[in-house]
């Protein structure tokens, strides 16, 4: 799993508390099909957690984890499983175009 850390960032310039802080997604993988892009990313919410799985940056699953340690190993079974059916692993930095450079 690659893991790359994005900063959390307030919603604008005025001077707000923790709770009004916009939190970024944390991504976990990105993979590429055979039209598309999947991403697995984490996000902190007032539950827990969330597993998003993003198809072509569209959402399309939001799975609620209380424990970030069981969301990152399902995250992870989900991946190896997308690999084995023949999805490419894309590096962190690669952009979200469609077809390969």
């Amino acid at each position: 799993m690659s893991a790359r850390a994005e900063t959390d960032q307030p919603a604008d310039d005025e001077d707000v508390g923790p709770a009004s802080t916009t939190r970024r997604p944390l991504e976990l993988w990105r993979v590429r099909g055979a039209t598309d892009h999947l991403r697995g990313l984490a996000i902190d919410t007032s539950f827990g957690y969330a597993l998003a799985l993003e198809l072509d940056e569209e959402l399309v699953l939001l799975h609620l984890q209380p424990s970030l340690e069981v969301l990152v190993a399902y995250a992870d079974r989900i991946e190896a499983a997308l690999l084995a059916q023949g999805w490419q692993r894309l590096d962190p930095g690669e952009p979200h175009a469609k077809e390969p450079a």
